[in-house]
C-alpha cells in the first residue's frame, strides 16, 4: 500500500493523473450508457450496439492507460514500441467485445458476474501488453504479489461495474456502474504501476524509431476525442430516437385516430390531473359537457362507413379549431365526446362553450357520398352548482345529454338535481323488471280483435300486465321502454309468447292470437328456434298465432329482419305491421315484406269522423291495404261515429274499447263461459 502512495504521489504527473481520471470517467459513463441500451435492443441493431460498446470501452481502457503512462516520471530517458502499443488497443477493443458478448447473448446471472470479470481481465491484459511497449535504459522488474493483486481487483470490480449495469436497482444505478467500471481502470493500473521497479543498465538504449510522449500524447487525443465524439453522438441519436419513439406511441395511446382528439384513455389522464386541482384548490371551478352527435346512425345508414368516419373527422376538426385555452376535448367512442372548461365563474361560460361547439357541428359536412347535415345534444354540469367530484360531474353532464336528446327542440341541457332522481328511479324499476318474471308479478290482458260487418270476435291482441307488489300497477309506457333500454324485453316477449301459446290452447274456439314482437327479439339468432319450440311445446296451430312488428323492426336490419319474416311464413304464422302511418311507413316497405294485416294506429283513428287530415290518412291506409290486398285493421275504436266512419270506408276489422276494455284470463273465460251458455239457449 506504501508502495501504492508513493507511486501515485511522487512518481507521476497529478495534473496528467487528473487527465486521465477524466477520460476514465467520460469514456466510462458511456460505455455503461450504451451497454444498458445494449440490453434493450435486438436483431442487427444489437451487433451495432455490441460494436459501437465495445469500440469505446476498449479505447476509453486504452485512453486511460497511456495517459496515465505519460503522467509516470521515472526520470530517464523513454519511449514506446508502437507494434506492442497497436496491440495493446486491439487487446482492449476485442476484450470489451467478448465481454460484452456475453453480457447481450448470455442469460443473466453468473454470466453477467463472468463479462464483468472478462472487462477487469482485458484492462489487465491491455495493461502488461502496453507496459511491454514501455521502453527505457534498463529492464522492469515486477512485484508478482501486486501484479496479482491488480488482476484481481480489476476482475472483482469489473464484476461490480457488470452487475450494477445489468441489474438496475433505480434510474441511477447506471452511475454506480460507471463509478466500478473507473475504480476497476484505475485500480487496476495504479496497483500494477506500483508492481515495477527499474533497473537501469547501460546495455539498454531507447531506440530512435519509438513513440515519444509527444506523438502519443497527440495519438491520445485523438483518437479518444474521435471515440467521445462518436459516443456521444450516438447516445444523443438514441435518446432522441426514443424520445420520438416514445411521443409517437404516447400520441397513438392518448389521441383516437380517426379524429386527431384525445382518446378515453387521455380524459382519464385529464380528469385524474383536474381532480388533483379540485381537491387543492377551492378556487378551481370547472364545467363539463357531454356531447352525442345527432342523426349520425342515419349517415352510416344511408351513405355507408366510409362517410360517417370522413362526418367523424370533420367534427373532429371543427372541434379542435374551435377550442380556446383551459379547453379540453376527447372522442370516447363512436360518435361521443367529452369537454372541459377549465376556469369558469358563472354557469353562462359553460353555456356559451356548448353553444360554440354546438354551432361547430351543425354546418354542412361535404363527404365523397353526399353533403350531410347533421345536429348534436350536449349535457352541461358545472362544480358551481353540481358538485366538485369530477366523476359524477361526468355522469350528470351524461344525463342532461340524454334529457337533452328526448327533446329535439332542446340541443343544450343542463343539470338538475330531477334527472339524478330520474336515472336512479330507472335503475330501480330496471332492478325490479329482473325479479318480476321470477315471482311471477306479470299477467296478460286480452283485446279483443272483431270482424267490422258481423262485428263477430276473430281473436284477441294480448297486452302485458305488471302488478308490482309494492308500486302497484306498473303502466306499460313506463316499464316497456325501461325492458327495451336494458335488453330484459327479450326474455319478458318469450314469457308473452310462451303464456299466450298455452293460453290460446284451452279456449273454446280457435281465435287467432296477436303477439307483439320487439325489435331486440327479432334480431337475436337463436328467436326462430324459440318461437318453433314454444309451439311444439303448446300444441297451438301456427295459423292461429300472428305476430305484431313495427316499422322501427325493420328499419335497424332490413335484410335480417326478411329472412326472419320469411321463416315465419314458411312456418304458418300471421305477420301484422303495427302502428302503420307512426313512424317510416312506405309503399315499399310493404311491398318487401309479407304482411298479412296492417294496424292503423289509434291516433288516427280517433275522432276521425271529426278530423279532415286524419279520415284522409285512414282512407288513403285503406286503398293502400285495397290495392296489395292485404287486410286493414283499425285500432283505438271507442263511439258509434268512429265505427261509422270505418265501415263506410270498408275497413276489415277493428279493435277499441268500443267492444270493451281488455279482460283478464279469468274474465276472458267467464265471456267464453256465457257464449256457450247462450249458444245452448239459443
Amino acid at each position: 500500500m506504501n508502495r501504492l502512495i508513493e507511486c501515485i504521489t511522487h512518481e507521476h504527473n497529478h495534473a496528467l493523473v487528473v487527465l486521465a481520471g477524466i477520460i476514465c470517467l467520460i469514456g466510462s459513463c458511456l460505455t455503461v450508457l450504451l451497454g444498458r441500451r445494449l440490453l434493450a435492443v435486438s436483431g442487427p441493431r444489437r451487433l451495432i450496439q455490441l460494436a459501437l460498446t465495445s469500440v469505446i470501452g476498449g479505447a476509453t481502457i486504452w485512453s486511460t492507460h497511456f495517459v496515465a503512462m505519460l503522467a509516470y516520471e521515472p526520470g530517464i530517458e523513454h519511449g514506446y514500441e508502437p507494434v506492442a502499443t497497436g496491440v495493446s488497443l486491439l487487446v482492449a477493443v476485442l476484450g470489451l467485445l467478448a465481454a460484452n458478448a456475453v453480457l447481450s447473448f448470455a442469460p443473466k446471472g453468473v454470466y453477467t458476474i463472468v463479462a464483468g470479470a472478462i472487462f477487469g481481465l482485458t484492462v489487465s491484459a491491455m495493461h502488461y501488453i502496453g507496459m511491454s511497449a514501455y521502453l527505457l535504459p534498463g529492464i522492469i522488474l515486477w512485484d508478482q504479489s501486486a501484479v496479482a493483486v491488480s488482476v484481481l481487483l480489476g476482475a472483482v470490480l469489473g464484476a461490480a461495474a457488470y452487475h450494477r449495469m445489468a441489474f438496475p436497482v433505480t434510474s441511477y444505478c447506471w452511475l454506480g456502474g460507471a463509478a466500478f467500471m473507473v475504480l476497476a481502470i484505475c485500480a487496476m493500473h495504479f496497483t500494477g504501476m506500483s508492481a515495477i521497479e527499474i533497473e537501469l543498465s547501460p546495455l539498454y538504449t531507447v531506440p530512435r524509431q519509438v513513440v515519444s510522449d509527444e506523438t502519443l500524447s497527440l495519438l491520445i487525443i485523438g483518437i479518444m476525442a474521435l471515440v467521445l465524439l462518436v459516443g456521444f453522438a450516438a447516445v444523443s441519436i438514441e435518446t432522441n430516437i426514443e424520445e420520438e419513439a416514445r411521443g409517437q406511441l404516447e400520441q397513438a395511446a392518448l389521441h383516437d385516430p380517426l379524429t386527431d382528439l384525445p382518446n378515453r384513455m387521455h380524459l382519464n389522464r385529464k380528469i385524474t390531473e383536474l381532480s388533483t386541482r379540485l381537491d387543492n384548490d377551492a378556487m378551481e371551478r370547472l364545467g363539463v359537457l357531454a356531447i352525442d352527435l345527432n342523426m349520425f346512425k342515419e349517415v352510416n345508414d344511408v351513405y355507408g362507413h366510409s362517410a360517417g368516419d370522413q362526418v367523424l373527422a370533420t367534427v373532429g376538426r371543427r372541434f379542435a379549431s374551435a377550442l380556446e385555452p383551459d379547453e379540453f376535448l376527447a372522442r370516447t367512442g363512436g360518435d361521443e365526446f367529452v369537454a372541459i372548461k377549465r376556469g369558469i365563474r358563472r354557469p353562462d361560460q359553460v353555456a356559451a362553450f356548448a353553444e360554440r361547439l354546438h354551432a361547430a357541428v351543425v354546418e354542412p359536412i361535404t363527404t365523397d357520398a353526399a353533403s350531410v347535415v347533421i345536429g348534436a345534444s350536449i349535457g352541461t354540469a358545472t362544480t358551481v352548482h353540481d358538485g366538485r367530484v369530477l366523476h359524477d360531474l361526468l355522469h350528470k353532464s351524461d344525463l342532461a345529454m340524454y334529457r337533452a336528446k328526448m327533446e329535439p327542440e332542446r340541443h343544450i341541457c343542463p343539470y338538475n338535481a330531477d334527472m339524478d332522481r330520474q336515472s336512479r328511479d330507472k335503475i330501480l324499476l330496471i332492478s325490479d323488471l329482473r325479479q318480476a318474471i321470477a315471482n311471477d308479478e306479470f299477467e296478460l290482458a286480452y283485446q279483443l280483435q272483431n270482424d267490422i260487418q258481423s262485428l263477430a270476435p276473430i281473436g284477441f291482441e294480448v297486452l302485458l300486465r305488471w302488478n308490482h307488489p309494492t308500486r302497484g300497477r306498473v303502466s306499460p309506457s313506463d316499464f316497456i321502454p325501461a325492458a327495451e333500454e336494458s335488453g330484459l324485453i327479450r326474455e319478458i316477449g318469450l314469457w308473452v309468447l310462451r303464456t299466450a301459446c298455452f293460453e290460446a290452447m284451452t279456449w273454446p274456439r280457435p281465435y287467432k292470437i296477436a303477439v307483439n314482437v320487439a325489435p331486440q327479439q327479432l334480431v337475436q339468432p337463436s328467436f326462430l328456434e324459440h318461437v318453433s319450440d314454444i309451439l311444439f311445446e303448446s300444441r297451438l296451430p301456427p295459423e292461429r298465432l300472428e305476430l305484431e312488428v313495427t316499422e322501427a323492426s325493420i328499419i335497424d336490419d332490413q335484410a335480417h329482419t326478411l329472412r326472419v319474416m320469411h321463416r315465419l311464413k314458411e312456418m304458418g304464422i300471421g305477420i301484422a305491421m303495427d302502428d302503420f302511418g307512426t313512424g317510416y311507413s312506405s309503399l315499399a316497405t310493404l311491398q318487401t315484406f309479407p304482411f298479412d294485416k296492417i294496424k292503423i294506429d289509434r291516433s288516427f283513428v280517433q275522432n276521425v269522423h271529426l278530423d279532415d287530415q286524419r279520415a284522409a290518412i285512414v282512407r288513403a291506409t285503406l286503398l293502400l291495404g285495397a290495392a296489395l290486398k292485404i287486410p286493414v285493421l283499425a285500432e283505438g275504436v271507442e263511439v258509434e261515429d268512429e265505427l261509422s266512419f270505418l265501415r263506410r270506408e270498408r275497413c276489415d276489422l277493428v279493435q277499441g274499447f268500443y267492444f270493451g276494455r281488455p279482460m283478464s284470463r279469468d274474465d276472458l273465460h267467464r265471456l267464453f263461459e256465457r257464449d256457450a251458455r247462450l249458444g245452448k239457449a239459443g
